[in-house]
């Protein structure tokens, strides 16, 4: 789920909007509390998406609590959830929400693949990929580790898509490109690992580098992949970077991804022997 709201945070938040009169509430980068975008379901549920629905235009100002209860059936209980929304509401959003009361590009783009019963997923991609945006931290942090070698960023982000159709391998290749694999390094900080060793060695800390690279345990399983490939008169030399961004057609872009994935499987079973 988180997964999901974050894609859809990052296409409404790089839509280009004519006013502000229809921004959206939910999920949305410009309005957060402690860094954190809002989600009321039951409050989208009772149809309540945009910043204006809340906007007052004869007083210029927001309904007061007791009106939206009236207008939206919202619940008394809920003044907390009502002004902490109200209050992590930008002043450039509410200004222009009371200078502009227009129809906006993003608004009539979120309502079409809000109707849309299908292909949505391709909408979402499509648009992205025409909507490149400065680099991410997780391109930074890639970058870093990768020193002055050149990626392909957009080589990487469509290569799962051209590579296989099967989603488990996209699914995986999209966690392991944004760094959202749960590795023990991570759990430990999160109080939900007794430890931040890796799983198959118990020697170093277990880091997306480590777990998919330089573990003793899993060279192996690249030392394979590197003999299948000489048996197919293929000389290539696996590095880090390599299994990364593999330059090569999408046939031979699937090896370095399924052997991602078995170590992925491994260490959830907690075995060495499935690797080997």
């Amino acid at each position: 789920m988180s997964d999901v709201l974050s894609a859809w945070s990052d296409v409404t938040h790089n839509l280009e909007t004519q006013t502000s009169s229809k921004t959206i509430l939910w999920n949305n980068k410009d309005i957060t509390s402690n860094n954190k975008t809002f989600f009321y379901k039951d409050w989208f549920e009772r149809s309540i998406k945009y910043v204006d629905q809340l906007y007052d235009y004869r007083i210029k100002d927001f309904y007061s609590f007791d009106n939206i209860c009236y207008i939206y059936g919202i619940p008394s209980n809920n003044f907390l959830k009502y002004y902490t929304l109200i209050k992590s509401i930008p002043t450039h959003i509410k200004s222009e929400t009371n200078t502009n009361n227009t129809p906006c590009t993003q608004t009539t783009f979120v309502e079409n693949i809000l109707g849309r019963k299908n292909k949505t997923n391709k909408i979402f991609y499509t648009l992205q990929i025409k909507n490149p945006t400065e680099n991410s931290k997780i391109q930074n942090k890639w970058q870093v580790l990768f020193g002055e070698n050149e990626i392909n960023w957009k080589h990487i982000f469509t290569m799962p898509y051209k590579a296989s159709i099967e989603s488990t391998l996209r699914n995986f290749q999209y966690k392991y490109i944004h760094r959202i694999i749960a590795t023990n390094k991570y759990l430990f900080k999160c109080k939900l690992s007794n430890s931040n060793l890796c799983d198959f060695c118990s020697e170093n800390i277990e880091t997306i580098e480590h777990l998919f690279w330089e573990c003793k345990h899993i060279q192996p399983i690249w030392n394979q992949l590197i003999s299948f490939l000489e048996q197919h008169q293929l000389n290539v030399k696996l590095s880090f970077l390599n299994i990364y961004q593999f330059k090569r057609n999408r046939f031979f872009n699937t090896f370095p991804l399924r052997g991602k994935v078995k170590m992925a499987m491994c260490r959830q079973h907690k075995t060495r022997t499935a690797c080997q």
